[in-house]
């Protein structure tokens, strides 16, 4: 009983220390959990930053692969301007002559209708165009887009119609034949000597009003 009438008479002796202590430890138990928060905030943070990392990351990745992709079709693009395509000067010739000889092959005497040469604003390239009227049986009309598209000299079959005539009496078919190519240039002289007609940029646009 003495113990306790001592503990009640120094009271103001032992009550402030503990209230400190309690304090503390609420203290230190808040700055614990402010801590905790602020470091799961912080992972947070750095886990979003490593993940917009890894995107830039792929995304640097994918440009490079595209970046391949565009050199690799430039070379193929070289390629083919030096092997298949060619100059005007060297190769116009030698493509009539051999679409002729081609479609006389399949038994068919051509006729000219239209030579045009426009340049392709995407690819550079300049497009030839020769139309040519054909009449005879189906199956030689066949050989002859058969042999076209075999030709070495990279002829593009733009067009076949059918043309009409009402006083055909066989059993012939007449039909207008626009085969194509492309060269890497433009040669206005030859161009002049052959007849060949140059569709300009503004042409095709009032053409297409």
């Amino acid at each position: 009983m003495r113990g306790g009438s001592a503990w009640g008479r120094l009271w103001f002796v032992w009550v402030p220390p503990a209230l400190l202590v309690v304090a503390n430890v609420v203290w230190l138990a808040g700055l614990r959990g402010a801590v905790i928060g602020q470091g799961t905030w912080l992972a947070r943070q750095v886990a979003a930053a490593e993940e917009d990392v890894t995107r830039l990351e792929q995304h640097q990745r994918a440009l490079t692969g595209a970046k391949g992709a565009v050199e690799e079709l430039r070379s193929k693009l070289e390629l083919v301007r030096s092997e298949q395509v060619g100059g005007m000067k060297d190769r116009l010739v030698p493509f009539l002559v051999d679409v002729v000889e081609r479609t006389r092959r399949a038994g068919l005497t051509p006729e000219r209708i239209s030579y045009t040469a426009r340049r392709d604003e995407k690819t550079g390239f300049v497009q030839f165009t020769a139309v040519y009227s054909l009449t005879g049986m189906y199956e030689n009309i066949r050989r002859c887009i058969y042999l076209l598209e075999e030709s070495p000299q990279l002829a593009i079959i733009e067009r076949l119609s059918l043309r009409g005539d009402e006083q055909q009496t066989t059993l012939d078919v007449g039909v207008q034949l626009a085969v194509s190519t492309y060269f890497t240039d433009m040669d206005r002289a030859l161009m002049a000597e052959l007849g060949v007609e140059e569709i300009t940029h503004r042409q095709e646009v009032i053409g297409g009003e």
